[in-house]
C-alpha cells in the first residue's frame, strides 16, 4: 500500500521538480554501466525475453520497409529485434551495441542472424559520425535514446542524416532516473527536418515489457 502511494505521488510531481532531486550520471558513467550492467533488469540475458516487444516493432516496421532494404538498430543488445526482422526476410541488417557480453550472447542465441549481419561493437558516439548520408533505409531504436545523456544529443542529428527513408523511435518519454532523460522525440526530429507520420502511445496500446510512458513514433524523410 505504501509503495503504491509513493508511486502515485511520484507520478503526480511535475517533471521540473523531479529533475531537481535526481542526480543523473554523465556520459562516461553511463557508458561504463551499459558496457556491463550490474543489476538484474538490464543484464543481457534479460533481453532474450519479452519477444512481444520485438513483434510490436516488426509489425510497425513492416509498414514502411521492404525486403532488401538496409536497416540499422542503435542499441541492439542481444539482437532480439534484429532476429525478428531476420526471420521475416530482412537480411541487410546492422546493429550498434556497446556491450561485448551482449554481442557474444547474440552470437550464441541467434547464430544464423548474427553470422550474416554487421555489428558495430562500441558506443554509438564512436560510430555514428562515420556513417554516410542516407546509409540506411530505416534507422530505429527501442528503449535506448531515453538513456542518451545531454552531452551526446548530437547523435540525433546524425540519425536524421543517415536515415534515407524512415526513422522509428520506441522510447520512454516521461520516466526519470539516474539513467533516464525524458524527451519528446517528435519535437526533436521534426526540428531536424523529418516529418512524423505515425504515433502510438503505449497508454492506449499494451506491449508487455514496455510501460505506459513509452511512445512509438515513425518519421519520414
Amino acid at each position: 500500500m505504501f509503495s503504491r502511494l509513493v508511486k502515485i505521488v511520484n507520478d503526480s510531481l511535475p517533471l521540473f521538480i523531479k529533475r531537481t532531486y535526481i542526480t543523473r550520471k554523465n556520459r562516461e558513467e553511463l557508458q561504463e554501466y551499459w558496457r556491463a550492467p550490474y543489476d538484474g533488469k538490464n543484464i543481457p540475458s534479460e533481453y532474450l525475453k519479452d519477444r512481444e516487444r520485438s513483434i510490436f516493432l516488426l509489425n510497425l516496421a513492416k509498414r514502411y520497409i521492404e525486403e532488401g532494404q538496409k536497416v540499422l538498430e542503435i542499441g541492439c543488445n542481444v539482437g532480439r529485434n534484429l532476429n525478428e526482422l531476420f526471420l521475416s526476410g530482412f537480411y541487410d541488417l546492422s546493429g550498434v551495441e556497446i556491450s561485448k557480453n551482449a554481442v557474444e550472447m547474440m552470437r550464441k542465441a541467434y547464430p544464423d542472424m548474427a553470422g550474416k549481419i554487421k555489428i558495430y561493437n562500441g558506443a554509438v558516439e564512436s560510430f555514428i559520425e562515420d556513417f554516410k548520408d542516407n546509409s540506411f533505409d530505416l534507422v530505429f531504436t527501442m528503449a535506448v535514446l531515453e538513456h542518451i545523456p545531454t552531452e551526446s544529443e548530437f547523435i540525433f542529428s546524425h540519425m536524421a542524416r543517415i536515415a534515407k527513408k524512415n526513422l522509428i523511435t520506441i522510447e520512454d518519454e516521461r520516466g526519470l532516473s539516474w539513467r533516464h532523460f525524458p524527451r519528446n522525440y517528435k519535437k526533436i526530429f521534426e526540428k531536424l527536418g523529418l516529418k512524423q507520420i505515425q504515433e502510438i502511445s503505449l497508454r492506449d496500446v499494451r506491449v508487455p515489457g514496455l510501460s505506459s510512458n513509452f511512445v512509438a513514433r515513425v518519421f519520414k524523410k
